[in-house]
């Protein structure tokens, strides 16, 4: 994710990683929105969730400031329809084995606060790029591991069917 990265043109002095608390707090927030799901509705999302300084990058793609830096917040849709909300729960973490451990231990201590509060996941992705599921009637909420970064995902279940599909994904 471009913007919140030593070299990316913003500073970052240290890595951070959301909280225990935090992390659960925005599951819920998430879990529980109540919004059209129109990319022109965007701004039922400054008011739920606090975000600053909307980055129009087109007409279905908008990045906020989630708390954690300048496009640490994705609005993705197709069509005028978003399908998903991307927030990092993490900054970027350094390129190497060191900053990947981090991640990695930081997404196991997320998946843990969020399995105590949402109970058992419905799905597990074990591949390179691990995530953690829970499907709702119309949304999943995702806690991806992207290596150098975690992800809190919420997406519409027709967008993550065919992202599934294309991309050969099979839930444990």
């Amino acid at each position: 994710m471009a913007g919140l990265g030593p070299g990316n043109g913003y500073p970052v002095t240290e890595w951070r990683a959301l909280g225990d608390t935090e992390v659960v707090d925005l599951a819920a927030e998430l879990r529980s929105l109540v919004w059209s799901w129109r990319m022109d509705n965007l701004l039922r999302l400054l008011v739920v969730f606090g975000w600053q300084d909307p980055i129009i990058e087109s007409s279905d793609w908008v990045r906020f400031d989630s708390g954690l830096g300048p496009g640490s917040c994705d609005v993705i849709g197709s069509d005028g329809e978003a399908e998903r909300i991307e927030v990092a729960v993490t900054t970027l973490a350094a390129d190497d084995s060191a900053g990947r451990a981090e991640v990695h231990d930081v997404f196991a201590r997320m998946t843990a606060a969020l399995i105590a509060t949402l109970g058992e996941p419905t799905g597990r992705i074990l591949e390179a790029i691990p995530e953690i599921r829970w499907a709702g009637a119309e949304t999943t909420l995702l806690l991806t591991d992207l290596l150098l970064m975690v992800r809190l995902r919420l997406v519409s279940n027709a967008w993550l069917a065919d992202y599934d599909e294309a991309n050969g994904l099979q839930e444990m």
